[in-house]
């Protein structure tokens, strides 16, 4: 297996890491690697310069168990159930939350630093108790992520848009 110079690098919890390429003509499907420092991509092929597919499939695998991680953090602190989340590809919205209490977070939420992924989780908590964005609702996303202007500033969007 050789590994390659970086020929990209990758934003991943707000950082950017350098993509390193390890061909193995032992394998069959390019897959991602994340070692802490570098993503490494293992692919069968030496000349392959798209790895969207596999990039992909890495942030939304990881965006499930970090999401779930802190749905579990902060669903105490605002008091609230909700019956599911998914991990999706809507690009018109970083989440959502239906009436039927189901939470639904864009994957591509893993290129932002770790408090701006909160502030969506908090936000679509918050939505469980208030289903719009008055008054009420701002005030307990501030009381449990006083810095949410912050995060919506990162995200590129305004409060009464709201995400």
């Amino acid at each position: 297996m050789m590994t390659q110079q970086p020929q990209r690098h990758c934003y991943y919890l707000g950082e950017l890491y350098p993509l390193l390429i390890a061909v193995d003509p032992l394998i069959t499907k390019s897959t991602i690697l994340w070692d802490g420092k570098a993503f490494i991509c293992k692919t069968p092929e030496a000349n392959k310069t798209d790895f969207i597919d596999e990039l992909k499939s890495f942030y939304i695998k990881e965006s499930r168990k970090l999401i779930g991680e802190r749905l579990k953090r902060y669903q105490p602190q605002i008091k609230v159930k909700y019956k599911s989340f998914t991990i999706e590809n809507n690009d018109s919205k970083w989440g959502s939350c239906s009436s039927k209490r189901q939470l639904t977070f864009h994957w591509k939420l893993m290129i932002f630093p770790l408090t701006v992924i909160d502030y969506v989780v908090v936000h679509e908590l918050c939505h469980l108790m208030h289903m719009n964005h008055d008054r009420s609702f701002w005030r307990l996303v501030g009381k449990v992520f006083p810095n949410y202007k912050e995060a919506m500033a990162i995200l590129g969007v305004e409060k009464v848009r709201g995400i």
